[in-house]
């Protein structure tokens, strides 16, 4: 083999490398949820997921079916991972982003909740997430006093 069997046998060496690099640097992260390593955040994670919904025994299984109906229908969607953030101790929000293209843009809904460990409970901080939650526990109406 020659120096121009070499200098190609190398160059396609490295081209195959960097593909399979690149490739395997932009798969998308397998479904690992994005949780500092702390035992409350898994708790507070675990407290959302399992939560009741309002039209499905848990949060996460209703976050499934309105990631399954908006596919169903059509609409390009992507579900990211749970994320938990602590807020201060035993008190943390955990969401999830699920992103849906609409006829021209991508509109990002963010699926939010504020859990407090000391007592277990789970409250909703975001209007995506008012949707799933049950009827009785969601926060007041401002001036629902005055409402008839």
């Amino acid at each position: 083999m020659g120096t121009v069997g070499v200098r190609n046998v190398v160059g396609v060496g490295a081209l195959a490398l960097l593909v399979v690099a690149g490739f395997v640097f932009s798969r998308p992260a397998g479904h690992t949820p994005d949780i500092p390593d702390d035992a409350g955040a898994r708790e507070a994670l675990e407290l959302v997921r399992t939560h009741p919904a309002r039209n499905a025994p848990t949060l996460e299984e209703a976050l499934a079916a309105y990631v399954t109906t908006l596919d169903a229908r059509g609409v390009p969607v992507h579900a990211g991972e749970w994320q938990v953030g602590r807020e201060r101790p035993g008190v943390y929000a955990v969401r999830k982003l699920v992103r849906e293209k609409e006829s021209r843009e991508w509109i990002e809904r963010e699926f939010a909740w504020r859990v407090t460990l000391k007592d277990g409970t789970v409250r909703v901080i975001s209007l995506a997430a008012v949707a799933l939650m049950p009827f009785h526990e969601l926060p007041p109406l401002p001036h629902q006093d005055q409402i008839s």
